[in-house]
């Protein structure tokens, strides 16, 4: 029964890390009048970006490899004082999400390779 459980705990993890990753997609700070877009395989993650002069805040799907300063600064505006959050879970790119960068499945695969190893070694 232990076996079980754990295969299907397994599985289900496996399965949502299959799943499109959702942001909210405008350029405005209220969530209300944004899109809420499915990304495309090649975009990993959500950002949002606030220029601070005019508090402008821009919203949409992104590349985690580029969560760096110079390829928002040259995707968003190349010399303006902007602050950016990248993160990887559904819709994070809220104006009133949390900026907590983590990736719970990968958390739960660790946690249950774990679990799985103990459970062979004591039996």
């Amino acid at each position: 029964m232990e076996n079980t459980s754990l295969r299907s705990l397994l599985f289900l993890s496996l399965c949502s890390m299959g799943s499109a990753l959702s942001c909210f997609q405008c350029n405005t700070a209220n969530d209300a009048t944004c899109a809420r877009t499915g990304c495309s395989v090649d975009h990993d993650v959500c950002i949002n970006v606030t220029i601070a002069a005019t508090g402008e805040v821009m919203r949409r799907c992104w590349l985690d490899q580029r969560c760096e300063s110079t390829d928002v600064q040259a995707e968003f505006g190349k010399g303006k004082d902007i602050s950016f959050i990248c993160c990887n879970w559904d819709l994070c790119n809220s104006r009133t999400s949390r900026t907590i960068r983590t990736d719970v499945n990968l958390f739960l695969l660790g946690f249950l390779a774990a679990s799985a190893g103990l459970h062979l070694i004591w039996f």
